[in-house]
Formats: structure tokens, C-alpha cells, sequence
């Protein structure tokens, strides 16, 4: 199961700034904002976006001292540094990294000029967002807004026709405009029949397989955070606790830029079920924090910051996502910054990475070429590809292989990042680029989890099972050790390269992602594109953390 990015656009400015713009242009020069340019290939323009349609959008502002900030997040998981699980409070990162007050001032003075309604900084400085007409976006940032039709899937969206532009003075602050199109789309690819189902699993099936039962803990003490773009019902995850007599945790709703859709859940309902119930089934009283944003690029960078500044939660499930093409090098970086604060404050994240093999475009855009999902590509994150659990009659684990059913059912995403450098941990592995997933664990039809949705019992599979199940490892982690992990990448691939490999991890040898009739990968011995370095063994893996 996966859902994938819906996006918004927008920016306010009144037809004022078009003048007062152009009188000083000889002083301020305009910059263009290359890498804004909007995702329109395959698309056939049909008019012009309507001048009163409100869009919502933001400004990501940069960050400083960058280099610093990457040997701070190498250093934070190396134990020979002496910055060894030193993190950072989010004063702490913005005094050290974060946009001044003087670069926020001249970002807000400016939307303000431009007749910007609804201006909100989030916690951290880094990200502005705001509302805007269409007719006030075109002037502020000097690009017409164009209602397009993409011609492989017919989807329509509207998008800006050329790269924004911004005064130099206001350029030197902010590091792209975010929401000027809604051409990303967070699919819902859940299935909650599935007629390939060998054996469903539960929680007690889980603790067996993955071998958590002997960590004595809980997931008390732990806050787990969930990316969210629709609501849930409490009853449900009342209903999946009372089922298999756990002890569940308190689950808490956190609205961002106005969003909570609990009151009227919609068709991703089933997701933010999923993902909440998953993380009880191995750690049933962490406490739960369901970040729901809106559905737009703009909500998406909203929920990201709000979630760092916050420094709420130990450990974050993320199960909805857009293939890097989609997302666009602009988004993904304004994102991938939100999360690389979280990571400097001990966050972990753990994301889907994506249903469709190595073709993750093809439910967004109907694009068969090869693409992996965002944010499972960014190195901040672990990136979570998918198996078929098979158990013994006493739910012992007997095997697991590749996901792949086929068809519409899906396979596990994996692949070669288009945005993103290989970070130090994975530069040895033959590529100039990151690779996904880093893990893997449970996402079949075979072996599909069951879940109280909508009032209902039912089995939904997916890497949208997986992400939430390294969560939940992750928050025992958390209680084991006595505190926040934050990025466990350096930790896995050292693992993977060492000698305590097999005491760790359950390496997937078998099957491959190839879905759609493009070739993909396939999996063999230690790391591969597939399923990563594997499953987890609860205790063995436990005593390799930390």
C-alpha cells in the first residue's frame, strides 16, 4: 500500500509589485529560480490558471553553514567523534545553521509587499508559507500560471510556464519558491482484499517472525511521530488494541496550517490506520503524534518543519510520497532541509519506498522509466523496500524473498536517486548516487497485516506496512537505549559491512522489483536495490544498536 503526494501551489502579490518591481529593477536586479522550474514534460497547456484562484504556497528559506551541518550529522552517528549522540535542540540547530531573523524579515517584508495573506514561519525559520490569487503569484514572481493536461495519464493540473524570478536581495535568503504547481500526486494504492493471502499477520505473528518478544519493552516513554494527509478514527485503533489485548498508547492529533480531516476522514483513511496500528503491533504504548497536513507541497514543507521545531516525537513513520520526477529537485530539497534538522535533533525517520519496482512514477504520471520515491531517497531517511514474510506453524520465521506480486498488486520500490549524492556510508557501493531502499520487512498480499479500518477488520499490504513496522523496532530501540537514535543509516550499513551481519539482519536473497515490463533488481547476497540489507532480528539487531 502507498499513497502518493497531492500538491497545492500558491502565492498572493498584488498587481502593485509589478511596478514597484520594475522601478528599481536597475537596483535589484531579478534572479531566476532555475531550479523552480516546473515538471510540465509530456503536458499540453489548455488556458491560463484563473487570475482570483487562491493557491496556497511557500518560501523555503536556506540554510547557513552547510558544510558544517554535514560534518555535524556524520560526526552526531560516528562513536569515535566526541559529537557521538550529541544532538541538537532546535534552538541549538538554529543558532548554528537556521535562517536569521533579518533573513526572515526581508522573506515576510517582501510577501508582504506583495499582498501575501496568511503569512506563517514555522518554528524553525526556515519555511514561510502563505496564500495568494493566481493573478498575485504571476506578478510576484514573474511567471505565468498555465492549467496543463498530462497526456500519459490525462491528470490536469496547473503549474507555472517558466521558472520563477525574485528581486537579488530577496533571492540571496530564500532557496525556492514551493507550491506554484500541483502537478505531484500522493496516489492511494491500498488494497484491502486480497485474494493472494497465504497468512495475514498479526501482532503476535510479528513479535514471533521478527523476534521482538525478548527486548522487554514496550515502546513506554517513546513518542512516534506519523506523516499524514487525511484523518482517522480513534474507535479503529481502539478497536485494533482491544483485538489483540494490547495496551495502547495515547494517540494525539497535531494540525498543521489548519488541516485535521479526522472529523471526515477520506479514502487514505485506511493509510493513517495502517500506520498507527502497525506501530502498536510491536510497541503498543508509545505515545502517538499524527502530524496531518494539507495536501499540497506547501503543507507537505509546512508538516516537515513543524515536526523538527516541534522535537516532539523519537522516531517518524512516513508512508506517503512522491517519485523524485513528480516531487521536483526544488520540493524535495526544501523537504529534505526540514529533515536534516530533525535527523541533527535525534529524529529517525523511516519511509515507504514506494509499490510500483523501479518504475515509482508510473501510478503519478504514467511514466515507465526508472524512478525512485521521495523522501525514502533522501539520505536523512531510511528508505524501506518490501518482502514476503512466510512463518512457521508456530509463526517462528521460516523465509522471506522480494515482494513482488505482480499486476496491480505491486512490488517493492528501490533504484538510483536522480536528486540526491551517496552519503559517505553508501559511497562505496559502485554508484556516484544514493541508493534505496537501505531495509526492508513485510509488505506482501501473501503476508498482508491485519488492520481495524473503517469499523472493519481487513488486510491491506504494501512497503506502507513496512515503514511503520521499522518505526516500531525503532521506538523499542529507543526505550532499550534510553533515548533518541536519530539517523540510523551509518549504523545499518556498517552492520551490513561487518561481521555481526547475519546477527543483525535477515538478508533477502531471493526475487526481484522488475514491474511494469522494465527490468529491475534483484535481490543476492548483503546490500541490494531491492530489499536493502533486510529484515530485522528484534534482539539480534537490539544489541548491535547504540
Amino acid at each position: 500500500m502507498r499513497l502518493r503526494k497531492l500538491v497545492a501551489a500558491a502565492v498572493p502579490l498584488p498587481a502593485l509589485l509589478c511596478l514597484s518591481l520594475a522601478g528599481v529593477a536597475h537596483a535589484d536586479p531579478l534572479i531566476t529560480m532555475s531550479a523552480n522550474t516546473a515538471p510540465l514534460a509530456s503536458s499540453a497547456r489548455s488556458g491560463d490558471v484563473d487570475a482570483g484562484q487562491q493557491i496556497n504556497a511557500a518560501l523555503s528559506l536556506k540554510l547557513h553553514n552547510q558544510q558544517a551541518l554535514q560534518q555535524f550529522l556524520s560526526d552526531v552517528q560516528n562513536p569515535a567523534s566526541p559529537q557521538y549522540h550529541h544532538f541538537l535542540t532546535p534552538e541549538q540547530f538554529n543558532t548554528a545553521f537556521g535562517p536569521t531573523q533579518a533573513d526572515v524579515a526581508k522573506a515576510v517584508s517582501f510577501l508582504k509587499q506583495n499582498g501575501a495573506k496568511g503569512i506563517e514561519v514555522s518554528g524553525n525559520r526556515q519555511a514561510i508559507t502563505f496564500t495568494g490569487s493566481a493573478a498575485q503569484l504571476e506578478s510576484t514572481f514573474h511567471t505565468r500560471l498555465g492549467n496543463y493536461t498530462d497526456t500519459t495519464n490525462g491528470r490536469k493540473f496547473f503549474a507555472n510556464d517558466s521558472a520563477p524570478a525574485l528581486p537579488a536581495s530577496v533571492s540571496s535568503v530564500v532557496q525556492a519558491v514551493v507550491g506554484l504547481d500541483n502537478h505531484a500526486v500522493k496516489e492511494h494504492s491500498a488494497t484491502t482484499a486480497a485474494p493472494k493471502v497465504v497468512k495475514a499477520v498479526t501482532p503476535s505473528i510479528l513479535k514471533t517472525a521478527y523476534s521482538t518478544s525478548g527486548l522487554s519493552a514496550t515502546g513506554s516513554g517513546v513518542n512516534v511521530g506519523f506523516v499524514e494527509f487525511d484523518g482517522y478514527r480513534k474507535s479503529d485503533i481502539t478497536s485494533y488494541d482491544s483485538k489483540y489485548g494490547l495496551s495502547g498508547g495515547t494517540v494525539t492529533t497535531v494540525p498543521v496550517s489548519g488541516a485535521n480531516y479526522d472529523s471526515s476522514p477520506g479514502d487514505g483513511e485506511v493509510e493513517v490506520d495502517l500506520d498507527i496500528e502497525v506501530v502498536h503491533a510491536l510497541a503498543s504504548k508509545v505515545s502517538s503524534y499524527v502530524y496531518e497536513a494539507p495536501n499540497s507541497n506547501a503543507g507537505e514543507l509546512a508538516m516537515y518543519q513543524k515536526i523538527a521545531s516541534d522535537a516532539r516525537v523519537n522516531v517518524v513513520s512516513i508512508s506517503w510520497g512522491s517519485c523524485e520526477p513528480a516531487e521536483g529537485s526544488s520540493a524535495a530539497n526544501s523537504v529534505n532541509n526540514a529533515i536534516a534538522s530533525g535527523t541533527a535533533e535525534g529524529i529517525t525517520y523511516f519511509a515507504a519506498a514506494g509499490d510500483d519496482g523501479t518504475t515509482d512514477c508510473a501510478r503519478q504520471t504514467g511514466s515507465l522509466s526508472k524512478a525512485v520515491d521521495f523522501p525514502a531517497s533522501s539520505p536523512n531517511v531510511t528508505g524501506v523496500g518490501g518482502t514476503q514474510l512466510t512463518v512457521t506453524s508456530t509463526n517462528a520465521y521460516s523465509s522471506e524473498k522480494a515482494w513482488n506480486d505482480g499486476a496491480s498488486a505491486g512490488a517493492g520500490g528501490g533504484g538510483i536517486s536522480t536528486l540526491f549524492n551517496a552519503p559517505s556510508w553508501q559511497s562505496h557501493q559502485s554508484t556516484t548516487k544514493r541508493k534505496v531502499p537501505d531495509v526492508a520487512g513485510d509488505a506482501a498480499s501473501g503476508s498482508a497485516y491485519t488492520i481495524v479500518s473503517e469499523g472493519s477488520s481487513g488486510n491491506v499490504w504494501g512497503t506502507s506496512g513496512a515503514a511503520p513496522l521499522w518505526a516500531a523496532f525503532t521506538a523499542l530501540q529507543n526505550q532499550v537505549h534510553g533515548g533518541s537514535l536519530g539517523n540510523l543509516n551509518p549504523t545499518f550499513y556498517g552492520i551490513g559491512n561487518g561481521s555481526s551481519y547475519s546477527t543483525g539482519f535477515h538478508d533477502v536473497t531471493t526475487g526481484n522489483n522488475t514491474f511494469n515490463g522494465t527490468t529491475g533488481f534483484t535481490a543476492g547476497t548483503g546490500y541490494d536495490q531491492v530489499t536493502g540489507w533486510g529484515s530485522f532480528k528484534g534482539t539480534g539487531l537490539s544489541g548491535l544498536i547504540g
